[in-house]
């Protein structure tokens, strides 16, 4: 879910918002509502007895590699949204260099 999160997101918003920090305010808020779900989920499926996310006997070690997933995923999400907001800029100074030639 995050992951969809992030890359249906992430780089519109850094399109469409002007102010950077508005941008990374909104996906953290948004990538924190549909964590907290997702984690909640997960756990909810884990303790019925689904080892489909979860191995039976989750460890450090599983949590850890979880940890690095869903932080990789929310670096990655910050990544585009910069990666947005330069193209944004880069298109309307194109733009700008456009109308000061004629």
């Amino acid at each position: 879910m995050i992951a969809i999160l992030t890359v249906l997101v992430a780089l519109p918003l850094g399109l469409l918002v002007r102010n950077r920090m508005a941008a990374y305010l909104t996906y953290a808020i948004l990538f924190a509502q549909i964590y907290t779900f997702q984690t909640a989920h997960l756990v909810m499926e884990w303790v019925k007895g689904s080892t489909a996310a979860f191995p039976a006997d989750a460890g450090l070690g599983n949590a850890l590699g979880y940890l690095t997933f869903t932080s990789t995923v929310y670096a990655v999400g910050f990544g585009l949204i910069t990666l947005g907001h330069w193209l944004r800029n880069r298109r309307r100074t194109r733009t700008d260099a456009v109308l000061l030639d004629n």
